[in-house]
């Protein structure tokens, strides 16, 4: 019972964090925009498909941290094997995790 709770601190820390490291960013960005530059034009498709190919290593981490985080919740929820929703993950997106049934007698 005491590990659920700090489980749940933790949990509510780092989301908290997560929050506040995105709300910087997007204010930072905003505000060093400069006057010539709004925030429609610092977000526009090209201004963001240049930034993943200058920072293409930052993307594919942040790519597979997203797999492994849906693979683990994927194998918490439905009791899937960790392994191989990780490689189908990572295969297919995350989004790929929906179309796999667990196939586990409930009895």
């Amino acid at each position: 019972m005491k590990s659920d709770k700090k489980d749940k601190l933790f949990s509510i820390l780092f989301s908290m964090l997560s929050t506040g490291v995105i709300i910087w960013w997007i204010m930072a960005a905003y505000l060093g925009a400069g006057a010539e530059q709004t925030l429609y034009t610092l977000f526009a498709l090209e201004n963001i498909v240049n930034w993943g190919q200058a920072n293409l290593d930052i993307v594919i981490i942040s790519y597979i941290f997203i797999c492994l985080q849906a693979a683990g919740v994927s194998e918490l929820t439905q009791r899937q094997d960790y392994l191989l929703v990780a490689i189908i993950s990572l295969v297919f997106t995350p989004l790929g995790l929906l179309f796999i049934k667990s196939e586990i007698d409930e009895n």
